[in-house]
């Protein structure tokens, strides 16, 4: 819910290119100053007050952001009145699950995954074909599939969590496996990719104008990409100079490529619809997340040792981004940068 009506407001607020650039910017700025300081204090919290703990510090910041929401956004909405879509939600929930179980499972039940990836393309293929009839009231207006901008933006967007979240989820756990580091040391030594995203980002608008929303997310993706070959090489993450910079490039592909491919998909519409394709970018983050956690978790199980398993995983993560990468700056035409 947060993050598309955030991305709408943006679009909205700033209707000039260039200043909504800078903007998104300092938004996925925001977005790494969590990223660098969540795993951090959260292992902290662990060691010292338990997992509990980290869903009652929430509360408190979740209280805070609400009041301060209340006080300072301006309202915006799509002016035409949509309806609850229950079978695109079933379609749609039961075609991201089946692929994500069917990950899970491939490696322990082959037929059982195979009958989920075939139950999730069938519920793919009917929720296509679902929304299709439903014009302006689908859950997912199609027709935003057809902007080559907004298309080239979510497969970049999906290639980009893909691997990222495969990092963000292996490496503290090879780390912890096989005694590296403590939670708390984890978290510290996933840092400096979150640091330099926070200071990377709010750079990248001035990027995307120099060279165009779509050199700069896909150029970004591509470099998140060989963070990840980078990481394949560090044995396991016990060569921690290989690690970190490899972690580094991550920070660095990350931090110039989330703002451009957000103004690249939501500049593509109208304004009104600026909210529907804020929230499929995110539904398109969060799928290449699922996915990503559970085909790379897959392949690191199936490895006979953690540094095999990274390195396997690593490679596929990394293969993932570059493709996607390639695919999206072939669709996406190139959005010309704005006067100064």
């Amino acid at each position: 819910l947060l993050l598309p009506a955030s991305l709408a407001l943006i679009r909205v607020v700033w209707p000039n290119r260039a200043e909504r650039g800078r903007v998104l910017g300092i938004w996925a700025g925001c977005n790494g100053l969590a990223l660098a300081t969540g795993p951090t204090f959260g292992g902290l919290l662990i060691e010292r007050f338990g997992w509990r703990s980290l869903f009652f510090i929430v509360v408190p910041l979740g209280f805070a952001a609400f009041a301060s929401a209340v006080l300072t956004i301006p309202e915006s909405s799509d002016p035409h009145e949509r309806h609850f879509d229950a079978s695109g939600q079933i379609l749609g929930v039961a075609a991201l699950g089946g692929l994500t179980f069917a990950a899970i499972e491939m490696h322990r039940a082959h037929w059982i995954a195979l009958l989920a990836l075939a139950a999730a393309l069938l519920a793919l293929v009917l929720f296509i074909m679902s929304e299709s009839k439903k014009g302006a009231a689908a859950l997912v207006p199609l027709a935003l599939f057809r902007t080559r901008e907004f298309l080239g933006a979510a497969i970049a967007t999906t290639g980009m969590t893909f691997g990222m979240y495969g990092v963000l989820f292996l490496l503290p756990l090879v780390w912890q496996s096989t005694g590296v580091f403590g939670p708390a040391g984890a978290g510290v030594a996933l840092m400096p990719m979150a640091l330099v995203f926070v200071l990377v980002s709010p750079f990248s608008g001035a990027l995307s104008r120099a060279i165009g929303a779509r050199s700069a997310g896909s150029g970004g993706v591509v470099v998140i990409g060989l963070g990840l070959l980078a990481l394949s090489a560090s044995a396991g993450g016990k060569s921690l100079v290989t690690a970190e910079f490899g972690l580094v490039l991550t920070g660095i592909g990350m931090g110039f490529a989330t703002a451009p491919l957000l103004d690249l998909a939501v500049g593509a519409v109208p304004a009104a619809r600026s909210g529907s394709a804020a929230a499929l970018i995110n539904v398109a983050r969060m799928a290449g997340a699922t996915i990503g956690v559970a085909v790379l978790g897959a392949v690191f199980s199936v490895a006979h040792s953690s540094a095999d398993g990274l390195r396997y995983a690593m490679w596929l993560g990394g293969g993932v981004q570059l493709v996607c990468a390639a695919v999206a700056a072939a669709i996406a035409r190139p959005i010309a940068a704005p006067a100064q």
